[in-house]
């Protein structure tokens, strides 16, 4: 097989910011704040910092969820956290969630305050402290924790590094597409084929896949065979 790639990898990589694209600012090698600023905390039990993306929308429908079932102590205040500007990055947001994600979340109605991070993570202490949305024999609580956490695998390889990708890397568009598409595949087969027998089976994941159901560009792997 020949390798007609002209790049070859440097024997120590170092990195450059400004060849990072349009998400060069948000994309970096080290964790940790790069500023200092302090998140707003409203009168509601639990503060919810997030954007309305596809991954940061599925706490706030489950909220609303909880809300609607008139669930005392779900109340919440959301604040708006532009990614791309980089406000995961204060020093704030960094002491709820070291990872610099949108969505986190901050439970003052235990003291200390409580810190909750990883969306999927979140979907599932919500349903624990409020014992509603999931399952509670061991057999139906096991098969929607494995489709949760399956879309939380499965996420990046649905969306998000679809966008990174044609934002990054233009001159390999039809790589990365026949890659993206490659592996989207079995998952857009598995939602079709599995997806709506267990949706009833597991509520909380039904709030999961809003992530994938909610975005036009996520619908595109749905007719795939």
């Amino acid at each position: 097989m020949t390798n007609n790639d002209p790049y070859t990898p440097p024997a120590v990589w170092t990195w450059q910011a400004e060849n990072g694209g349009t998400f060069a600012n948000i994309n970096r090698p080290i964790a940790g704040a790069t500023h200092d600023k302090q998140l707003a905390v409203g009168k509601h039990p639990l503060q919810l910092y997030s954007l309305a993306t596809p991954n940061g929308v599925k706490v706030t429908v489950m909220l609303e969820e909880l809300l609607a079932q008139n669930i005392a102590g779900a109340e919440y205040d959301a604040w708006l956290i532009q990614i791309r500007d980089g406000d995961q990055f204060g020093s704030g947001f960094v002491e709820i969630n070291p990872n610099s994600k949108i969505p986190a979340l901050m439970d003052h109605s235990i003291s200390p305050p409580l810190r909750v991070f990883e969306s999927g993570n979140i979907l599932l202490y919500l349903a624990d402290k409020f014992a509603t949305l999931i399952p509670k024999d061991p057999a139906g609580r096991t098969e929607c924790l494995s489709w949760l956490f399956w879309q939380m695998g499965s996420a990046p390889y649905l969306g998000g590094g679809r966008h990174q990708d044609k934002a990054r890397f233009p001159s390999a568009r039809k790589a990365m597409t026949n890659i993206r598409f490659g592996r989207q595949g079995p998952l857009g087969s598995m939602l079709r084929i599995y997806l709506p027998d267990r949706a009833k089976y597991c509520p909380i994941q039904t709030h999961a896949m809003a992530a994938i159901l909610n975005d036009p560009s996520r619908l595109e792997f749905l007719n795939l065979g």
